[in-house]
């Protein structure tokens, strides 16, 4: 079987960000703590010991973040893969959080929150990117693209007497072509 086509052209990437090393034993650890918590999880903690580190590596392996000059491209997922594309202009703030958990860790989760987001009852976005090496540059350059992309294509006016010049030149000629006629 071959790959679906799609022919739309692909914008270049300005960044690709890259994960630490360091959020695999983060997820093993967390996941392995929210099994223990449950009475059923003590049962399946033994199966997740073995696999869990396998796991934990093929979803790292499985986390993308790119930034073109429209979009911010995330994917993740293992069994369920999920592309989350956001476009630069409804992109509103962009937190970092760090909690007790991410700092033992050395970690940060990189929150993208957009225009007309749902907030879920768990806090939890599909824009939270956790463990993303220099997240606040990430954050910074996500920042100013979108302003470069909102801003106007106008060069500013050094001197306003050199823009009145120039309206006075092009009216003297449309005045000249309108006597012409």
């Amino acid at each position: 079987m071959h790959e679906p086509t799609d022919h739309r052209p692909r914008s270049p990437v300005l960044l690709r960000g890259t994960f630490s090393q360091k959020l695999r034993i983060y997820l093993f650890c967390y996941c392995t703590a929210v099994i223990a918590a449950t009475v059923v999880g003590l049962l399946v903690l033994p199966i997740w010991l073995v696999i869990g580190p396998y796991w934990v590596k093929r979803y790292h392996a499985a986390l993308r973040c790119e930034v073109t000059d429209r979009n911010v491209v995330i994917g993740k997922g293992l069994l369920f893969r999920r592309e989350l594309t956001i476009p630069l202009d409804k992109i509103q703030d962009i937190s970092i959080r760090e909690g007790p958990l991410l700092s033992a860790f050395g970690l940060l989760r990189l929150r993208i929150e957009t225009a007309g987001q749902s907030s879920s009852p768990n806090g939890k976005s599909d824009a939270d990117l956790v463990g993303l090496l220099d997240a606040r540059t990430v954050r910074d350059r996500i920042l100013d693209q979108r302003d470069a992309l909102a801003a106007p294509d106008i060069a500013p006016v050094d001197n306003d007497r050199q823009v009145l010049i120039d309206m006075r030149d092009a009216l003297l000629r449309i005045e000249g072509l309108l006597a012409a006629r």
